[in-house]
């Protein structure tokens, strides 16, 4: 057989295995084309390269993720619930509307995702990357953004209802209109941040940094709110307070 041919039916080899219907993940099926929207709940996907995939509307809760490389996914709607992404690489994705409750996504690298209205309660987020990321009306109720970087985020009318930021990095980010009842800050860093219209019954700001940097513009708190020495807060009025729990994103 001439080399043609030879090279001819290599060819043609791996292009039927490059289109084969499907391939195996820790015994979980996985599609080899970039784009896969079906069912993957469960999967063992940890350290996988998945740049440039399209997930949206997909279901991978409870998968195993830690580690995988994400960059630029297109997943709308994705079911990420329970997943574990812990060290992940994300930067760019698009996660609107996303349901990401009881993630976990200890280290893992966020900058400049898209996540308007996504659900991340009580996601474990200790030392997420979170810089320059777009996460308009999201939800962080409960979640630990314990040692996370969110500088010049925007978090604009996000809830954060007893969310924690111990020693979390919020330089410059947009938090305007946002909830924080109950929330925690020890040692968070927020020069440079705007809280325009934020709302903060019983927060516990007490030991952050930069407040005098910080625009604090239209916010409210309660009496149980705990601020650094010598700062105020006017109190909430009943409609702030009834927007407060109307208007919290789910």
């Amino acid at each position: 057989m001439d080399n043609l041919n030879l090279r001819l039916l290599s060819l043609a080899g791996a292009f039927a295995a490059f289109t084969a219907p499907g391939a195996f993940a820790q015994g979980q099926p996985v599609a080899w084309s970039p784009s896969y929207v079906g069912t993957c709940a469960t999967c063992d996907l940890s350290g996988r390269n998945l740049t440039g995939w399209t997930l949206s509307g997909a279901n991978y809760s409870e998968a195993k993720l830690d580690y995988s490389v994400m960059r630029g996914v297109q997943a709308v709607g994705v079911n990420f619930e329970r997943a574990d992404l812990t060290g992940a690489d994300m930067r760019g994705a698009v996660l609107t509307n996303a349901k990401l409750a009881d993630g976990v996504f200890a280290g893992t690298r966020l900058q400049g995702i898209k996540a308007s209205g996504a659900d991340f309660r009580r996601a474990l987020m200790h030392g997420a990357s979170l810089q320059d990321a777009v996460m308009v009306g999201a939800n962080f109720e409960q979640a630990e953004l314990i040692i996370a970087r969110l500088e010049n985020a925007d978090l604009s009318t996000a809830n954060f209802t007893g969310a924690v930021f111990d020693r979390a990095n919020l330089r410059g980010a947009i938090f305007n209109g946002a909830i924080f009842t109950d929330a925690r800050m020890a040692g968070a860093d927020v020069t440079g941040a705007s809280f325009r219209d934020a709302r903060f019954p019983g927060a516990n700001l007490q030991s952050v940094k930069g407040f005098d940097e910080a625009d604090f513009e239209g916010a409210c708190g309660s009496l149980t709110t705990r601020l650094p020495a010598n700062q105020r807060l006017p109190m909430c009025t009943f409609s702030q307070l009834a927007t407060n729990l109307a208007g919290a994103p789910n």
